[in-house]
């Protein structure tokens, strides 16, 4: 017979399609020629397995062609060797001679087979009575040097709505992209597999490299086989036959969120080493076409499945996108791992990444003051300095200037400081009545007004709005005492501090609070037992006492003129939310500096007003509108609103939009702060309001934090869709739009990141936002099920 190399483009993790070929098998009468003997192998590595494992064996020995062999590899298990000997005496059953890990185990199985034909069946998946005969027949032909079968996943409980089908191999089974009827391909796939005894002799057989080790979700080790036999015989072929079937065993906790996130990422390692081994077109050509093919159409399709009423649809396509995302973010780490060991020559150990960046304050009025370069984390020296300067306590803006060995000398300051804020601090002066100033210099002004007493400033009302200030916290006391001894301080004659502990089972908080409202009745404390940020912030909105309710974070130190800016941005009863400025406390480790550069709470110190239409800016007392253009993203960028680390509300209307959406575990401080915006009220942005976050220290955190973002963004963007579909409309003719802002580098929302600051860093976040929508949904299902 003819087979022609099907059109489909196909992937992964397990097998796909190459450039198209014919492969020429001629038709054997039945009978003709024997079929040719096969050992069957089978890996086992645990007890836990072993109902999968005595199915496995009783499907291998209830073939129609039975095999010549059954070779039961033991993987480093002594007791379940005794016990897979005493219930099958019958069998070949030997210990793994190599290194724990199923490739090792595969070489020994290899090495014990007497058959011409070698076939591999996963311990946790049984044949189909007509297996060996759907794959012997095959190697009639000499030129076919392996046959690989299909694989249907057997799950333990319902296949989750969300797995879409091109990402089952996740789970080890077959998936879509791949052939329907006979054709070559680059690679067979792991759970069904075999291969010409004669060609795996001239190798050495699976690289101990690659391959699953115990409950490790690694592979690519039968990819890099199939590639390097195929470079042994360039004309041979790998055949996919679909007819030769197995059911693989698909347990519940393969069928979760985290096991496809960690499956991903280590296919994306094992993918760069296979890349290092055979070179980056022979180990990534079918996945480029995967990439460009298979999963569009499986995103367009869940799109499709969307329109005509089926909300998983969303979350495939979501999926999808994640899997891919997550996958590469995999691969690039194995690149950047294998980088940092490529010096072989011992080096002293330094710092790497950014250098520490001083953080420092410049009230003009009182003139500006050297920089000294010392005083770096473990005592290194400062690079770089990020400056907020101020005028009479109002904020103009960021400067950042790096320093020089010995530091930065006040002239030198000033002339940075007039060369990027000459505008600003001239504006600031008019408005204030004051002319305006030819130079800047280095010392003190010699006029009316000083830090915090701006001339210009509306005096105090005269009966101030009672004002909440709720504090969520989850027993980080440390950072919460500087927070209270902050709140503390601040110029504002009447408001109440609430802190809600979201962990009371941990009786320190409640101690804390206790111990400062003894001598303070400002200070309130009430337990939220339910996990999360926005149970926690509801129960606040619930026993606040004032007009305006302000939510302030456990990790923040606050300027004391915080609470009066905000309380100033309700200048009218349209506007029901006010945003303020989050500024870090500290720029000494790479972790803190790149979030910095992300951008993910400056908002500048321009003041604005944000609407269902469009924006205003306010500068100098003056009011300037700008409306977005033809095609802007605008209302659907709530991460522009501001941060939820720092924002108030007029308590009637925050309590109108129904509060904070428990079914977000992340990003219910942009939900509502768009909810806002779209319900038709202002929301205003006072820069001000000025705050200063301890950002974290550690990478792992920032991983974190930046998957957290995406995740939060996703999952609000699901909502909208979900909801109402209005916003569904306008946000799917956004949606392209939204990408390019979200990937190009130059957008607004990356023009801030430096160079060196890490892809992975955009990866692990574009991850969080792909797999948003399915966060939603199981936190959706969860809110349900807990509701009475």
């Amino acid at each position: 017979m003819t087979i022609h190399a099907g059109s489909a483009a196909t992937s992964n993790a397990s097998s796909s399609t190459s450039e198209p070929i014919t492969v020429l098998v001629p038709e054997t009468p039945a009978g003709s020629r024997a079929a040719p003997a096969v050992s069957v192998v089978i890996c086992v590595y645990t007890e836990r397995r072993w109902h999968q494992i005595v199915r496995a064996v009783g499907s291998a020995l209830a073939q129609e062609v039975p095999p010549a062999q059954v070779v039961v590899v033991v993987d480093h298990n002594p007791a379940l060797l005794e016990r897979v000997r005493a219930t099958f005496p019958e069998l070949t059953v030997v210990p793994s001679a190599g290194p724990r890990g199923l490739s090792a185990a595969r070489n020994t199985g290899l090495a014990r087979a007497t058959g011409e034909i070698v076939a591999f069946l996963d311990d946790d998946a049984a044949a189909e009575p007509d297996w060996l005969a759907r794959l012997l027949p095959h190697y009639r032909d000499e030129r076919v040097l392996a046959v690989g079968g299909h694989a249907l996943p057997d799950w333990e409980e319902a296949r989750p709505r969300w797995l879409p089908p091109e990402f089952d191999w996740v789970v080890g089974c077959s998936f879509t992209g791949q052939p329907t009827e006979v054709a070559p391909v680059r690679n067979v796939i792991g759970c069904n597999m075999s291969f010409r005894r004669s060609v795996l002799d001239r190798t050495a057989g699976f690289d101990p490299a690659l391959g699953r080790v115990g409950r490790t979700p690694v592979g690519c080790e039968e990819t890099e086989l199939c590639i390097r036999i195929r470079h042994l015989e360039p004309d041979g072929v790998v055949l996919y036959e679909p007819a030769a079937r197995v059911r693989h065993r698909v347990t519940a906790d393969r069928a979760t969120w985290r096991y496809f996130r960690q499956r991903c990422f280590s296919e994306g390692r094992s993918k760069a080493v296979v890349a290092r081994l055979v070179g980056s077109d022979a180990g990534l050509a079918t996945e480029r076409t995967y990439t460009r093919r298979t999963l569009p159409a499986g995103v367009r399709r869940g799109l499709r499945q969307l329109r005509h009423g089926d909300p998983a649809g969303l979350v495939r396509s979501a999926a999808i996108a994640a899997g891919l995302l997550v996958t590469a973010a995999g691969y690039v780490s194995a690149h950047a791992l294998r980088a940092s060991q490529a010096v072989s020559t011992p080096v002293p150990r330094r710092r790497t990444g950014p250098a520490p960046v001083q953080v420092v304050t410049v009230e003009l009025s009182e003139g500006v003051p050297d920089i000294p370069d010392t005083g770096g984390p473990d005592d290194t020296r400062y690079g770089a300095a990020q400056v907020l300067v101020r005028l009479h306590g109002q904020p103009l803006g960021l400067v950042e200037v790096p320093l020089p060995a010995g530091g930065l000398a006040a002239p030198a300051l000033t002339a940075a400081i007039r060369s990027r804020l000459a505008a600003a601090i001239d504006a600031h002066r008019r408005h204030d009545g004051l002319p305006t100033l030819d130079r800047l210099d280095s010392a003190p002004a010699a006029e009316a007004g000083g830090a915090g007493s701006c001339p210009s400033c509306p005096p105090a009302a005269e009966h101030p709005p009672f004002v909440s200030v709720v504090v969520p916290t989850c027993g980080r006391t440390p950072l919460l005492e500087s927070t209270l001894d902050s709140l503390t301080a601040l110029d504002y004659p009447d408001y109440e501090i609430v802190v809600v502990d979201n962990a009371p089972q941990v009786t320190e908080t409640a101690r804390i609070v206790a111990r400062r409202a003894a001598g303070d009745p400002r200070f309130r404390y009430t337990g939220e037992p339910r996990p999360g940020v926005a149970h926690a912030r509801n129960r606040g909105l619930a026993e606040a006492r004032g007009t305006i309710v302000a939510y302030a974070d456990d990790d923040l130190v606050l300027d004391r003129g915080w609470l009066r800016s905000l309380v100033d941005g309700f200048t009218d009863d349209g506007v029901a939310a006010v945003t303020g400025q989050v500024l870090a406390r500290e720029l000494d480790t790479p972790s803190q500096i790149w979030l910095e550069q992300y951008g993910g709470y400056g908002k500048g110190c321009q003041r604005r007003r944000f609407d269902r239409a469009g924006l205003s800016t306010i500068e100098a007392g003056a009011t300037r509108r700008v409306d977005p253009p033809p095609r802007s993203l605008h209302p659907y960028l709530p991460g522009s609103y501001g941060s939820g680390a720092n924002m108030a509300f007029r308590r009637d209307a925050l309590l109108r939009l129904g509060g904070f959406d428990p079914r977000l575990r992340s990003g219910e401080d942009i939900d509502v702060l768009l909810r806002t915006v779209l319900a038709g009220h202002v929301l205003a942005y006072e820069p001000g309001a000025i705050v200063w976050h301890t950002h974290r220290r550690e990478m792992r955190a920032l991983r974190r934090t930046m998957y957290s973002y995406g995740a939060g963004l996703g999952a609000v963007l699901t909502k909208c869709l979900a909801n109402d579909p209005t916003t569904r409309r306008e946000l799917l003719a956004r949606l392209p739009r939204g990408v390019a802002y979200a990937l190009r580098p130059g957008s607004a929302k990356n023009d801030r990141k430096q160079k060196g600051y890490p892809a992975w860093l955009t990866a692990v976040e574009l991850c969080g936002l792909a797999l948003g929508p399915v966060h939603y949904a199981a936190a959706a299902v969860r809110f349900a099920r807990s509701r009475p």
